[in-house]
């Protein structure tokens, strides 16, 4: 390497999986804070967006509040079925989550059992 060339940094830790600080993982209190603000936000704006959408065309119509009664139930149909996927979104990588960290386990568990064979 020249004089002005670096090397890059190292990413990896020695240290184990349960032992990591900062990881943000997704079992952590904040992946599940962000899960259901995510869905809250996504019901909310559903919701406010269809009732609005409503109001807004019963205003051109000059009719009753039948369009805002129907853009909410449409919004409500809508943001439920968005918080369906992001619910189904997250149970899918939790799972992820949790398989590696098993396989990590059984991996250790391994190689401790080889250790102590080998003594």
């Amino acid at each position: 390497m020249s004089e002005h060339e670096t090397e890059s940094p190292r990413l990896e830790s020695d240290r184990p999986i349960e032992h990591a600080t900062g990881t943000g993982g997704l079992g952590s209190k904040s992946a599940y804070f962000a899960l259901f603000s995510q869905i809250g936000i996504t019901l909310l704006v559903a919701n406010l967006g269809g009732a609005l959408l409503g109001r807004w065309v019963d205003s051109l119509l000059n009719s009753g509040p039948i369009f805002l009664i129907v853009g909410f139930v449409g919004g409500f149909v809508v943001g439920a079925l968005g918080a369906a996927q992001i619910v189904a979104r997250g149970l899918k990588k939790f799972e992820e989550q949790d398989a590696l960290e098993k396989a990590a386990r059984l991996a250790r568990r391994r190689a401790e059992s080889e250790e102590r064979e080998l003594r």
